[in-house]
């Protein structure tokens, strides 16, 4: 199939949205359909192209179309940057699809799906969240997609509950790219360019430190449960890798005022894709944190790729135990704690050290199967082959 991804996003972004988009596109061209991603010509402060950003192979085409820019104007008013830009974007994506023929139309973006699904082009609608406005509207459009891709059970709920035809919706998670945990680079050589202590187990966090630039997402709770640990005589180090800068220094400050040295606490910045996968490999337990919250993003939205990243690493991992990661993860692969709970965190940890083999070996085994189905090439097969049922 002729196949278009549309986006309505700067592109590439550090943003793990990009990174979801470009290995989507990879795993439909990996499928054999010819896959072009159109993007709105944002200013953008990445230089590399998009496969070297992301570490993918160059198998899809990119293209941006021309449009008015509002964010690069200056006289143009803060608030109405985005909205006339999308305004201009929108008539270069129209006039782009009159003119080139697709089998299918593939999107992530609620702003535009109203536009797509009266292309008289088959749309596929993948959501990552429910908008607050023009529900109504919304649902109208999701009607006339041939299927509507949703992350997980509780945002499936949710949307037939407001009138999405149930027949139309799919629940599948975010996937991960296998072939990344191969060739990795030595474990020790990566702990001791970090600075990593040799006497001490290394609990890993990799990946954003918030979402949508204020929401956060459980760093303060891996800093208690080390501390926690370290006052039960606990020989362990957090190593907590990403940004933004701003969060990371806030959370140094957070560590140094319940006790924690660089003997504890190891902080680095955001790294390129290419290097997420190592670093996962030289630590010894990774943890996927969340705060006691009911925002919908962690009681219906989040999907991570981290926690696809960890399942791949095949590295114990200890979770918080929230709504939509029990569509991927159970205590059959990971160990689960309450979120926001620091102390049940520790605990966990701790049992995962002092578990029987056979445990451990079961984990393990279920972690493996887990991010084999979770592939993204399988993903997208099983996605691709429902729409054309």
């Amino acid at each position: 199939m002729k196949i278009a991804y549309i986006s309505h996003s700067r592109f590439p972004t550090e943003k793990a949205h990009g990174k979801q988009i470009a290995e989507v596109c990879s795993a439909l061209s990996e499928l054999g359909h010819e896959v072009t991603l159109i993007c709105p010509r944002l200013k953008n402060n990445i230089f590399e192209s998009a496969f070297e950003y992301y570490n993918i192979p160059d198998n899809y085409d990119v293209r941006f179309l021309h449009h008015f820019d509002g964010t690069t104007h200056f006289w143009v008013p803060g608030i109405l940057r985005f909205a006339i830009t999308m305004f201009f974007y929108k008539r270069a994506l129209k006039r782009f699809l009159s003119l080139h023929k697709f089998d299918l139309l593939y999107a992530r973006s609620s702003l535009l799906l109203p536009q797509l699904v009266e292309s008289n082009i088959p749309v596929i609608a993948e959501l990552h969240i429910i908008p607050n406005r023009f529900l109504n509207r919304f649902v109208f459009a999701l009607n006339k997609c041939v299927l509507v891709v949703s992350l997980t059970t509780p945002m499936r709920d949710a949307l037939i509950s407001l009138g999405v035809d149930k027949e139309k919706v799919i629940v599948e998670g975010d996937g991960v790219l296998l072939n990344r945990f191969t060739a990795l680079e030595n474990a020790q050589s990566i702990r001791e360019y970090y600075g990593l202590p040799k006497n001490k187990k290394i609990l890993g966090y990799v990946g954003s430190l918030v979402t949508r630039n204020t929401i956060e997402k459980g760093v303060i709770e891996i800093l208690e449960a080390i501390s926690v640990l370290e006052k039960q005589g606990m020989a362990i180090c957090g190593f907590i890798v990403g940004g933004p800068k701003d969060w990371k220094l806030k959370y140094m400050k957070h560590a140094r005022s319940l006790g924690l040295s660089d003997e504890n606490v190891i902080f680095a910045d955001r790294v390129p894709v290419s290097k997420v996968s190592s670093l996962l490999h030289a630590c010894d337990v990774l943890v996927y944190p969340a705060p006691a919250s009911l925002h919908p993003y962690f009681m219906r939205d989040t999907s991570p790729l981290k926690m696809f990243e960890y399942l791949a690493s095949g590295k114990e991992i200890v979770c918080a135990d929230i709504p939509p990661l029990r569509d991927v993860v159970s205590e059959e692969s990971v160990s689960l704690f309450s979120p926001g709970d620091s102390t049940g965190m520790a605990s966990a940890i701790s049992k995962v050290f002092f578990q029987d083999i056979s445990v451990s070996d079961s984990k393990k085994k279920k972690r493996a199967e887990l991010a084999k189905w979770y592939n993204w090439k399988n993903r997208m097969e099983r996605i691709i082959s429902r729409a054309e049922t």
